[in-house]
């Protein structure tokens, strides 16, 4: 159900703690100062400014569906916190270029104060007013991922979380227009995949629509989790190194040194590692070109040009993957087999007659566990040397560890 209404800008102006103009699907103010000016000489002028699209989320609340960036002009042009353009023309023989709403003559006030603007006030479902904020703003210049905040989708929820972690406190790059979404939902699909494969607009539109049900406590999303943990941990302060295109290649780096390498500790050098080679692609730039080191200069080509394509990606993570294993040459690699086989299970059983290595019960065939006393994640080998019989509730304890 829709109901329309007119308010005068002054009943606007004073609807502030009612009208909520950033609902989590809206896009930030982009409008400049000149975008601002001719939306208040328009209505100087007496010209029909579009209507806007209120949701009525409870009994005198609103949040706005379109038309945000018109209010939040009229607001702030009361607040005075600019003025109109130097070059307006009189009204009413009233001069008013470059005057702020406090400076103009009562006369030419009342005009602003007085003018009506026509609201549709919504009564719908959230997926119903995503769905009609998406439409409203076809044919706008709405980026890509401005349009992916809108989608009723918990993959949408998850990506806003994930945009919000501490490692982006130390990006050196702004949040301007969803651009920590955008390297979120990238990171994302990287991960669901769990290879290398295109990240453009249409990819992340499609995993967006794929994982409308998305569960966020999934291992998916705590291995996300992780490995932005780990990335945080990496740099403890801003750094001037973490570009947008470094940023998605340090995320895939990790992503393929976790389960294949022991790199727990060693966030500081492989932090140092990477801010080296950042040094070292830089000043490759500034040689002549007969001296350049020709893997970074298609290196340089690739994170200049269609950085989300998937031969892009793939050509980074190798040169930044081999580079950091040319430097860094006493990585540990992990057991390509990660659980014990039936062999190894039997022999370990009847090496340890059933007993539980730490707290000694005795455990029936089909109430044990298998544990690598060296762990895994550490660099321990599935092996027999290196197995032992733990209770359920033991090996539970030592996960947890």
């Amino acid at each position: 159900m829709l109901n329309k209404t007119t308010w005068p800008l002054l009943s606007l102006n004073k609807r502030r703690n009612q009208i909520n103009t950033n609902p989590d699907y809206q896009r930030p103010s982009v409008w400049t100062k000149n975008q601002k000016q001719l939306l208040i000489d328009s209505i100087l002028h007496d010209y029909d400014i579009p209507k806007i699209y209120l949701h009525e989320v409870e009994k005198n609340k609103y949040d706005v569906v379109d038309g945000q960036q018109r209010i939040r002009a009229i607001w702030s042009f009361y607040d005075d916190e600019y003025p109109l353009a130097k070059d307006a023309d009189p009204i009413n023989e009233f001069e008013v270029a470059g005057k702020k709403y406090s400076e103009l003559e009562p006369e030419v006030s009342d005009i602003i104060d007085t003018y009506n603007l026509d609201f549709v006030i919504l009564d719908k479902t959230d997926e119903e007013i995503r769905e009609m904020f998406l439409r409203l703003q076809n044919g706008t210049s709405l980026k890509a991922q401005e349009k992916r905040n809108a989608i009723p989708s918990k993959m949408r929820d998850f990506v806003k979380t994930i945009s919000s972690h501490d490692f982006f406190y130390k990006v050196n790059f702004k949040d301007s227009r969803f651009t920590y979404d955008l390297i979120a939902a990238q990171m994302c699909l990287l991960a669901l995949k769990g290879n290398i494969v295109n990240i453009k607009d249409k990819d992340l539109n499609d995993m967006y629509w794929n994982n409308t049900e998305f569960d966020e406590n999934c291992d998916q999303a705590r291995n996300i989790k992780r490995i932005l943990d780990y990335l945080n941990s990496m740099f403890p302060s801003k750094a001037p190194e973490l570009q947008r295109y470094s940023v998605v290649s340090l995320f895939l780096l990790i992503m393929d040194l976790m389960p294949n390498y022991d790199i727990r500790g060693r966030e500081e050098e492989i932090a140092k590692w990477f801010i080296d080679f950042e040094s070292r692609r830089l000043l490759d730039r500034k040689k002549e070109a007969e001296e350049q080191d020709p893997v970074l200069v298609l290196y340089q080509r690739w994170i200049s040009n269609s950085s989300d394509t998937i031969e892009s990606l793939t050509y980074r993570h190798k040169v930044l993957k081999e580079d950091l294993l040319d430097n860094i040459k006493n990585l540990p690699l992990k057991d390509s087999q990660r659980s014990f086989d039936e062999a190894q299970r039997q022999v370990i059983y009847r090496r340890d007659n059933g007993i539980c290595q730490e707290c000694g019960k005795h455990c029936d065939w089909n109430d044990w566990e298998a544990d690598h006393i060296v762990p895994w994640s550490k660099g321990g080998k599935t092996e027999i040397e290196n197995g032992q019989v733990l209770c359920p509730t033991c090996n539970s304890k030592k996960s947890d560890n």
